[in-house]
């Protein structure tokens, strides 16, 4: 099949699904449409193996031509992080700033060596043999809490302003630190000679001080750009530009894109949309929520139909590696959290309930198709398709269980006591 005939049918899947989760399951968008893609997914796998029909081709053509790896981390991610950046203000994150960075940076390394260290000591228990290199490979891909699962997923739980800005903001900048972070890992990995200390110091500076640099000075001539026009269709194209040419930048001169993206989106969304006329204003930022929608709604199916490539190892139970690594990740993510807020509390930085505050951020740290993608874009290796099935199962179950229980685990009362201020 052609790649066009190919994008219609998930384009077709996905409205169908929309339709069927809104009358019928009513489910929070992103879940249901994971879901029904997951049951279909799973539905002709069945089938092909029950009645020895081949139903599955062409679903796993569209996977593997779509490849979302590459789509999502050199395409529709730039896309989704602009427009989710330009959507939220500054003054939210500002005032809740170094919660924000301890979380996005801190809990995010913390998580990163937890999971690595924890997930090749307990799955040894088991008599699985996974390298702690490629443990801490796992552990940089899933720390990162996903900013497209917790945008979409999270609003609908009711959190209070000050909990939703930094939810947020942890999330819509940990993603650029976990892709620094894997990058880090695969360098260990699969380098002739080892980084030193140094060298993963300077990696991650430049990446990171890198990207927040692109990211300001696009966003600058964005807004020297935007503020001569008021055409709707030059409006359009700057936009378009911005994101595209941005990232196409920081792929080329290595430094985090996602983070460009993101610091782009905010300045962008705050110093410069108050500016353009109104008339010009409202239908661009209809026509960036429906891109994100859109790519938002694509993405989960995606994912729902990645569970062909979930299959028996001969290295270990498949069950078991991946209920480890689901305990593994809480439990990382738990500490991960707990340890900064701690820290920032007791200097009265934040007046929160630390250990409220922790089991919140813990369930409420959802993992998404960024997750999946650097996964699926690990070289080959005898242990990609353990990380592969591992890092499935972490994200299904952030989504499918986390994403859905959060609104009744945790009631307005409870969400209310956890700020002192």
């Amino acid at each position: 099949m052609g790649l066009f005939l190919l994008i219609g049918i998930l384009l077709g899947l996905t409205a169908i699904y929309s339709v069927i989760n809104e009358r019928y399951l009513h489910l929070q968008s992103a879940i249901g449409l994971m879901l029904l893609a997951l049951l279909t997914s799973l539905v002709l796998a069945v089938v092909s193996l029950t009645m020895h029909v081949d139903s599955i081709s062409w679903l796993r053509a569209l996977v593997e031509k779509l490849d979302i790896s590459e789509t999502l981390l050199n395409g529709v991610l730039c896309f989704m992080l602009f427009a989710g950046s330009a959507g939220v203000q500054i003054k939210s994150l500002e005032d809740k700033k170094w919660v924000i960075l301890s979380l996005a940076i801190g809990s995010t390394l913390i998580a990163c060596v937890l999971t690595g260290f924890l997930l090749s000591t307990v799955l040894g228990w088991f008599g699985v043999t996974l390298a702690l290199t490629y443990a801490l490979v796992f552990g940089a891909l899933i720390s990162p809490t996903d900013p497209i699962a917790a945008l979409a997923i999270l609003k609908a739980a009711g959190l209070p302003k000050p909990l939703e800005a930094t939810i947020n903001g942890e999330s819509l900048f940990n993603d650029g630190v976990g892709v620094v972070l894997f990058t880090m890992a695969l360098a260990f990995v699969g380098g002739s000679t080892q980084p030193t200390l140094s060298d993963a110091v300077l990696l991650f500076l430049r990446e990171v001080l890198g990207g927040i640099g692109l990211g300001l000075i696009v966003g600058y001539i964005t807004h020297f750009m935007l503020l001569r026009t008021n055409d709707f269709g030059t409006v359009l194209l700057i936009t378009l530009a911005t994101v595209t040419l941005g990232y196409a930048i920081a792929l080329e001169i290595d430094v985090s894109g996602p983070i460009a993206m993101v610091v782009a989106g905010l300045f962008v969304g705050n110093l410069t949309a108050p500016r353009v006329a109104e008339d010009v204003r409202t239908p661009i930022r209809i026509f960036w929520k429906g891109i994100d929608d859109t790519l938002n709604s694509l993405l989960f199916v995606m994912m729902g139909f990645i569970v062909i490539f979930v299959h028996n190892l001969a290295i270990a139970p498949l069950g078991l590696s991946i209920a480890v690594a689901i305990l593994v990740c809480l439990v990382a993510r738990t500490i991960s959290v707990y340890i900064p807020l701690a820290l920032l509390t007791s200097s009265n930085v934040l007046k929160a309930d630390a250990f409220s505050m922790t089991r919140l951020f813990t369930w409420a740290g959802l993992r998404g198709g960024l997750a999946l993608a650097l996964a699926l874009s690990l070289p080959e290796s005898p242990e990609k398709a353990l990380i592969v099935n591992m890092t499935f199962g972490v994200v299904a179950f952030s989504i499918l269980v986390q994403g859905s229980t959060i609104g009744k685990l945790f009631s307005p009362e409870y969400l209310k006591g956890i700020l002192k201020d």
